[in-house]
């Protein structure tokens, strides 16, 4: 047991109680079975998430004795929800994978000298008090009259526009350790089938609505992205004004100005996708259901 996990043990009994007030995933049960497949899947890759966003940020273990006091934490954090999720039944095939990532990463995680471990407890804290802040706003949130049950629900064009795979994708580049980047691709591998049985559902409605329906490949994402529309060319107009080979811009979110609320799908660049969009005044494409991913980068 290393030091994060030694310290989150002893304020477990914080946590248990406010973990089983965790956000329910409550699937519409006339979802399809794909589509609850699908959430099943994104549930249980949900711990690894933040692991992800750090690799993809170019973070990387071993590095210095802050950066690891920073790893240390979210690994033992992220390994003891893996734990609880496995103790209510959740695992999917995936658990296990999600285990053996944690743990190599935490070998790659030195031990430093000095205060090193007191370092490493207060990260702990820290995110331990940060849960329980963002739990006590999500109950205030979840207490306002016009927040709806369907709302807390992921929808199959949210699954769609928002493929499970994405943040072991936008990880993967950064990812220099050979036995990291062999657990990752795994994960992926097995995610893929979920995603693939989603997109042969039926998407005429959705069609329908859209301004413009086309089939892309993502050019260039901006490091401004909630600025800047990601650049991307027509492959295949199906809708609409697009002819082949057609540069368009394609809005990750609606307003630059706005309140960041996720973005609107999840795109990497040099991915091939099926946009169905309304188009705004200056020519950006504002994606909406129906858009799905139809090839990933260098497929």
């Amino acid at each position: 047991m290393t030091v994060a996990d030694d310290h989150l043990a002893r304020v477990a009994t914080v946590l248990d109680e406010s973990d089983s007030e965790d956000r329910a995933w409550n699937p519409d049960h006339d979802l399809p079975d794909c589509a609850r497949e699908a959430l099943a899947l994104f549930e249980a890759l949900q711990p690894v998430i933040p692991i992800a966003l750090k690799l993809g940020a170019g973070q990387a273990p071993g590095v210095g004795p802050d950066e690891d006091e920073s790893w240390a934490a979210s690994v033992a954090w992220a390994r003891r929800h893996v734990l609880a999720q496995q103790a209510r039944g959740i695992d999917h095939g995936l658990a296990s994978d999600n285990l053996r990532l944690l743990d190599r990463i935490d070998a790659l995680i030195r031990v430093w000298p000095d205060d090193w471990e007191d370092g490493v407890r207060r990260r702990v804290q820290e995110l331990v008090d940060a849960a329980q802040r963002g739990r006590e706003h999500g109950e205030e949130l979840r207490q306002r009259p016009r927040r709806t049950e369907a709302e807390d629900r992921l929808s199959v064009g949210w699954l769609l526009r928002h493929p499970t795979d994405y943040w072991l994708r936008s990880a993967l580049p950064e990812v220099s350790d050979p036995e990291c980047r062999v657990l990752i691709e795994g994960q992926t591998a097995k995610l893929a089938p979920s995603y693939q049985r989603l997109t042969h559902l039926d998407s005429s409605g959705e069609d329908a609505v859209a301004d413009i329906v086309c089939e892309i490949q993502v050019l260039r994402i901006s490091p401004d992205w909630w600025k800047e529309p990601v650049s991307a060319a027509v492959t295949t107009p199906v809708k609409g004004d697009t002819p082949p080979g057609e540069q368009v811009g394609v809005r990750l979110v609606e307003h630059a100005d706005a309140t960041f609320n996720g973005t609107l799908v999840s795109l990497l660049a040099g991915e091939r996708w099926r946009i169905c969009a309304r188009v705004l005044d200056d020519g950006t494409l504002v994606p909406l259901d129906g858009t799905r991913r139809l090839a990933v980068s260098g497929s």
